[in-house]
């Protein structure tokens, strides 16, 4: 009798953390109001031709690149800041170029509904390649992203051409 309830005892310990990770990683995002994403967003055509991600060593800076189905483009600017929690915080959302300090980048005034969007569109791509996954688990941080990219390295991807740039 005591070595089934130690059994059973072990067997919850184990399960109650997969079950957390699970729920976690399957979590749908957050809402938001297309209305309120960006009109340069907006205005992109979809299905999606190309979306194309980077990053910058500058602290984990993300950069979008969506082309559209008409072969019209955007680019976005995601950059790293670092809140109280010392985890890299996304708060701000450029657009016009693939990093916030290069020409022609404009800061948006109301990110997170863009920032929301533009997660749900690396999301469904499916044509996404390591660095992309990358992004994905930096912008997302859910359980099954921060797999996908561990399995990319083992399988060496990132040995053949990252998209990483040093500012």
């Amino acid at each position: 009798m005591r070595k089934s309830k130690l059994k059973l005892i072990l067997a919850t310990i184990v399960a109650i953390p997969i079950l957390i990770l699970a729920v976690w990683s399957f979590w749908p995002l957050p809402s938001y109001d297309v209305n309120r994403v960006c009109s340069q967003l907006r205005s992109l055509q979809t299905p999606y031709q190309k979306v194309r991600t980077v990053g910058f060593l500058d602290g984990g800076s993300v950069g979008i690149e969506i082309i559209a189905s008409n072969g019209s483009g955007e680019q976005f600017a995601l950059p790293c800041g670092w809140d109280n929690t010392n985890f890299p915080a996304y708060s701000r959302v450029f657009v016009g170029a693939l990093w916030n300090h290069r020409a022609g980048a404009i800061e948006i005034t109301n990110p997170e509904p863009t920032k929301l969007m533009l997660v749900e569109i690396l999301r469904d791509y499916p044509n996404r390649n390591a660095m992309d996954d990358v992004s994905l688990m930096l912008l997302r941080r859910k359980p099954v992203d921060f797999a996908r990219v561990l399995i990319h390295k083992w399988r060496g991807d990132f040995n053949s051409g990252t998209n990483l740039y040093v500012k």
